[in-house]
């Protein structure tokens, strides 16, 4: 999803701007993800599987995949998801060739942890208790842009960074409705009240030299936008249907929601001008306001073929409705996010993810050594104004199971070339790498 792009509206301004100016630009940027924006599940089983796992869901991370998978575990069991993400972008333009840089940006972080619970009453059910980070913030880059009209030159290094993240307690549970079909839910609470702050900052300086009217000219700006406690309510459905000993289907659904964001912004620009007449310009502002994001829906289905006890392979199909997905401000304005329009005005599609994945078990010791070998392809796409921006991916996977502990591990590329990065950088293209490296642990007791 494109970056946050507030500065843009506001940085090359060398007139002081009243704080309702302000406040409708900052209003207007793009809440940018540095992730991909169309998270389903976690795990490193199933991103070592190109990220298809509706229809097998059979570990801890089914809550986040789908819920009615959960059925399928019979121990009670931990785990825990580490993973470690490395971007590289470059960014080019054929109007501006000067703004031609790189930007590489990595992150270590806990994306899954959670601890399950089968019993029976009346009939076979499970309950988890989960935590999932799925949107990731982190990023930051660096260029240089010139800027020319009528009286006006200004050549800008600009200083972009951006860092946090969200994440959601889940509460899931499933229940067996018939042997081979089964129903799940997790209740998502998103908060930073627990452990783990729910939130980004963005921090953008520039220094500009030039000359106005023939007079000379030199601006300072320093813009700090902050994203705190967000936080709201949301659930996922999950079903999963045995259609015979071969096939299964999965099915998952989560529900939209509004999420409450409490944002700060400040500003402060020091602008010197001259001679012949010498002249100090200040502008600062500062406010407070309470913001709320609409997330969109989103929905899939999986099927599973299990070819043998060994080999199973996954087919999903999953698509985001980014076309309700809005940011209304504390005057109860709405505006698009990704593009930056009035809701009336905002052109924005739907996305639609295809994965495709596998996974080969090599038995041995009679079946209490177990090591897979996993692979997968993914369409991604990433929503933009008009049609969405494509981005492909590939993954590899492997691991060890041995009687009750499960120790697993995944490499996933995703990427996506000439990206319209939108306001980001002005009339640029991006080249998007987006390396992830994962490692679970479960322990079955």
């Amino acid at each position: 999803m494109r970056r946050p792009c507030l500065v843009i509206l506001i940085l090359s301004a060398l007139l002081p701007l009243p704080k309702g100016a302000l406040l409708a630009a900052t209003l207007f940027q793009q809440v940018g993800i540095a992730s991909s924006p169309n998270p389903v599940g976690s795990g490193a089983r199933a991103i070592g599987m190109g990220g298809a796992f509706i229809a097998v869901a059979d570990d801890a991370t089914a809550a986040s995949w789908n819920p009615g998978g959960l059925i399928q575990l019979e121990r009670p069991e931990l785990s825990i998801v580490g993973e470690f993400v490395y971007t590289k972008e470059q960014f080019s333009s054929d109007d501006h060739p000067e703004i031609r840089n790189r930007s590489d940006n990595h992150n270590t972080n806990i994306n899954y942890f959670s601890a399950t619970y089968p019993f029976k009453l009346y009939r076979n059910m499970v309950v988890s208790i989960n935590y999932q980070r799925l949107y990731d913030f982190d990023q930051k880059f660096d260029y240089r842009f010139n800027l020319a009209s009528p009286g006006l030159s200004l050549s800008q290094d600009k200083q972009f960074s951006q860092n946090g993240y969200l994440g959601a307690l889940g509460l899931a549970g499933a229940v067996e409705i018939t042997p081979g079909l089964s129903l799940g839910a997790t209740l998502n609470l998103w908060t930073d009240k627990l452990f783990w702050q729910n939130g980004w900052d963005a921090n953008y300086s520039e220094r500009a030299s030039g000359t106005l009217g023939g007079a000379p000219v030199e601006t300072t700006t320093n813009i700090k936008d902050k994203y705190s406690d967000f936080h709201g309510v949301n659930a996922n459905f999950g079903l999963l249907w045995d259609v015979t000993k071969q096939l299964t289907v999965g099915a998952v659904f989560k529900t939209p929601f509004t999420g409450s964001i409490d944002h700060e912004f400040t500003l402060s620009q020091v602008q010197n001008i001259g001679p012949p007449v010498n002249s100090v310009i200040t502008n600062q502002a500062h406010f407070k306001e309470n913001v709320h994001l609409d997330m969109p829906m989103s929905y899939g289905v999986g099927l599973a073929w299990r070819v043998s006890d060994e080999f199973t392979l996954d087919l999903d199909v999953y698509r985001t409705d980014w076309s309700n997905y809005f940011l209304k401000d504390s005057n109860g304005n709405k505006f698009s996010p990704i593009d930056g329009r009035p809701k009336g005005e905002s052109n924005v599609k739907d996305t639609t993810q295809v994965r495709a994945g596998g996974e080969y078990l090599f038995i041995f010791q009679n079946k209490e050594l177990v090591v897979p070998v996993r692979a997968g392809v993914f369409y991604d796409p990433q929503p933009s104004e008009g049609s969405p921006e494509n981005f492909y991916g590939f993954a590899l996977g492997s691991g060890i199971g041995y009687k009750g502990l499960i120790f697993d591990v995944a490499y996933q590329l995703r990427w996506g070339n000439n990206v319209d990065t939108g306001n980001m950088i002005p009339n640029s293209k991006g080249d998007i790498y987006q390396n992830s490296f994962l490692a679970s642990v479960i322990y079955h007791f």
